[in-house]
This record gives structure tokens, C-alpha cells and sequence, in this order.
């Protein structure tokens, strides 16, 4: 039988050769674990709490999934509720036995990737932690792909969750503000005007970045470029505003 020091290391090392969505789900596990046995126990927050000498806050941020603990804790938590310890192995696949070299040489296989979709109880318990927000291309109006940020202080990037969208420049239209094909921006969904601040505006059906400058007589200037000598000048109500580029994300070629 294997001794307990033997054991420690052998779960750190399994749970640092976790991926992130493995040890998503792994968390997961931990809590619902830790909940149902303390339930099963007939034992509430505080009671759990007290046996461990911890904080029920804590019991309570461990039980949700939000709070990460290390080894030596979970250890202790399960063993006040009379749990298994030993769970981490349990949680990895088999390991297949190494197969003996062939006699003639083959070429190198690609390794394979374990691919974990996170269950949708934990996809729940961090919607209030992580927000995936789609990336839209301008040009064809589809999905890309996805961005997942963190919400800190119940905002994502200095703004409200649900007023941050991602969309990707399909032209250089806009190269004489750094904004290129293919970068990233961010967008503060706005409909109102901060003269020379850069937009994403609907017109005539058509998505586009531009920068806006409000005129006299709701007149607004779409401008590629400072001091944009083709600017064009259009009366505001035929010019959609969908928000304020406040962030670029490029890629070194």
C-alpha cells in the first residue's frame, strides 16, 4: 500500500499535469464532493466549519467551486466528513503501459489531446466569474470565434458585462489608427459620440469602423484617417451607431 507522503506527491503532480478545463472540472468535483458529504453527515456550513477549525466563509467559497484549495486542506476537509482522500487518481485516465519500440523506425505520431467540455453545472457555478463573448467578423457579420475575461469587481474591462462585444477588422481601411485586418477590438456599446473617438457604425447595411466627429445641423464626419481630406459628412439619422472601439488586440506577423 502506498504511504500517505507517496501519495501527496503523486496527487500534486497528477493535478499539475491537469489542462485548464480539467481542473475546472476537477474543482467541480472537489465541491460537490465536499457538499455532499458534509450533507450526508447531517452537518450545516458552520458545523463543518467548526470540526475543521476554518471559517464557514471559506466551507461556503469551497462548496461553490469559487475558492481553489490546496491538497493538505481538502485532505483535512474530507477526512472530518469521513470522505475518501484519495480521489484526485480516480479523476485520470488510465495510463496505457508504454509500447515496445518496432524494429523498423516509423515516423512520429501527433500526440493526442484530451479534450474536456466542462459540465454545465460548473459552466453555471462560473457565469458569475467568466463571461465567452463572441467574436464577430465586420465584413461577413459570423462568428469567428469566442474570448472568455474574467468579471473582477462585477465589470469586464472597466465596463458592465453586457456592454463589452469583440468584432474582428476585415479591411485596413483603418491602418492609419494602427487598426488593421484581422485585429481584435473591443467595443463599448454606445450610441453616444465622443468627437474623433473611434466607432463601429451601421450604414446602408454595411458594417464599418470609423471615426466619428459631430458637426453643426446633425451632421456627423466619417473619417478614415486624421485629417481625412474624404471624410464623409452624413446627417446623424442615417448613420447607426453600434459603440466605441476602446481596445485593439493585434498580432505580431
Amino acid at each position: 500500500m502506498l504511504n500517505k507522503s507517496y501519495k501527496s506527491s503523486r496527487n500534486r503532480a497528477l493535478f499539475d499535469g491537469l489542462n485548464v478545463s480539467e481542473r475546472w472540472i476537477f474543482m467541480n468535483r472537489l465541491a460537490v464532493k465536499i457538499k455532499e458529504a458534509r450533507v450526508a453527515a447531517g452537518l450545516s456550513e458552520k458545523d463543518l466549519a467548526k470540526k475543521c477549525g476554518l471559517s464557514v466563509g471559506y466551507i461556503l467559497q469551497v462548496e461553490s467551486g469559487k475558492k481553489i484549495v490546496n491538497e493538505s486542506v481538502a485532505e483535512k476537509i474530507l477526512k472530518a466528513l469521513g470522505a475518501k482522500e484519495t480521489f484526485v487518481e480516480e479523476e485520470r485516465p488510465e495510463e496505457k503501459p508504454a509500447e515496445k519500440p518496432a524494429k523498423i523506425a516509423e515516423a512520429p505520431r501527433p500526440q493526442e489531446t484530451l479534450i474536456v467540455e466542462p459540465s454545465q453545472s460548473w459552466a453555471d457555478a462560473l457565469s458569475g466569474v467568466i463571461k465567452k463573448y463572441p467574436v464577430v467578423d465586420l465584413q461577413s457579420n459570423k462568428t469567428v470565434e469566442y474570448k472568455e475575461l474574467p468579471i473582477i469587481g462585477k465589470k469586464v474591462e472597466g465596463h458592465h458585462p453586457d456592454k463589452i462585444m469583440f468584432a474582428k477588422a476585415s479591411n485596413n481601411d483603418m491602418e492609419a489608427f494602427r487598426i488593421e485586418k484581422g485585429d481584435v477590438l473591443t467595443i463599448f456599446a454606445t450610441k453616444e459620440i465622443q468627437n474623433n473617438g473611434i466607432y463601429i457604425v451601421e450604414m446602408d447595411g454595411k458594417k464599418m469602423i470609423r471615426q466619428l466627429r459631430k458637426e453643426q445641423n446633425n451632421i456627423v464626419q466619417l473619417a478614415k484617417c486624421p485629417n481625412d481630406s474624404s471624410a464623409v459628412a452624413i446627417d446623424i439619422k442615417k448613420v447607426k451607431v453600434l459603440g466605441r472601439v476602446i481596445k485593439n488586440e493585434f498580432f505580431i506577423k
